[in-house]
């Protein structure tokens, strides 16, 4: 009974995730096909003809409910984008954030690298400029954020990256993160800190691979992921704390791109 919840498309992304990277199955595949089409139907009946005309509000609104579905389909291999789909993203309009916030590390770039790969599954980005001069603006002394660290850090070259920038000429990035390994857990958040987190783990080593950086202290980085996995199997975000599915994808995600350094 502690784990009984109610199925939503961002948990069964990261579990269809997970089960990719381990190489198994994945269970009742048809029921989550089905399950993820009936998310999409109940958005498209109930959520776009309420809000009407394509405007801010209605863009907003509609890549939050449909990056999961659309994207977990598209991972399976089984996303097919019938012409009123195609037209509805075609009217989506991606919006930069007005303002962002410095204790909502990466949300902004998260969500925004979410939705260029939603816009994507039905063609190209029109304000791809934009965004990748939005991103730039957010570079500071190498790293990225209102106060640069490594969780805005990774988004933000993922999202590059996600609109084919190269990323080759980044080297005061490549100092920026140099600056933040520590021997006793791989990495840490900021300069002015010592927070060190899954998340934080995850978001640098990725972004190491990214621009092609040596991981000086992988080994304290992977014992940190290690110790981060429960008794049940599952991992969270600190030794010390409840194990999630999402940790649990990026403690497997890691692991794995480890055995083929």
């Amino acid at each position: 009974m502690e784990y009984l919840e109610e199925p939503n498309p961002k948990d069964t992304f990261f579990a269809v995730a997970s089960f990719q990277l381990l190489g198994a199955a994945i269970p009742q595949r048809d029921r989550i096909k089905t399950y993820l089409y009936q998310v999409l139907a109940d958005v498209q009946k109930y959520l776009l003809p309420s809000i009407g005309t394509p405007s801010k509000i209605y863009s907003a609104s509609a890549f939050n409910y449909l990056y999961f579905p659309f994207y977990t389909l598209y991972q399976m291999g089984e996303l097919s984008l019938d012409p009123s789909w195609q037209q509805t993203l075609n009217h989506l309009e991606i919006l930069l954030p007005e303002q962002l916030y410095p204790n909502e590390s990466g949300v902004s770039q998260q969500w925004l690298l979410r939705k260029v790969r939603t816009k994507k599954l039905c063609g190209a980005v029109p304000n791809r400029q934009q965004i990748i001069e939005f991103v730039l603006s957010l570079k500071h002394r190498g790293g990225f954020g209102i106060k640069s660290n490594l969780i805005d850090t990774y988004w933000s070259l993922s999202l590059l990256k996600e609109l084919d920038c190269d990323l080759s000429q980044m080297g005061d990035t490549c100092q920026f993160i140099q600056k933040l390994q520590v021997p006793q857990t791989g990495f840490t958040l900021a300069e002015e800190g010592i927070i060190t987190n899954l998340e934080v783990v995850y978001a640098v080593f990725f972004a190491s691979l990214m621009l092609q950086m040596d991981v000086a202290y992988l080994d304290a980085a992977l014992q940190f992921v290690r110790m981060c996995q429960m008794e049940r199997g599952g991992f969270a975000r600190m030794p010390v704390v409840l194990p999630d599915i999402e940790s649990t994808y990026r403690a497997l995600k890691m692991l794995k791109a480890c055995t083929t350094l």
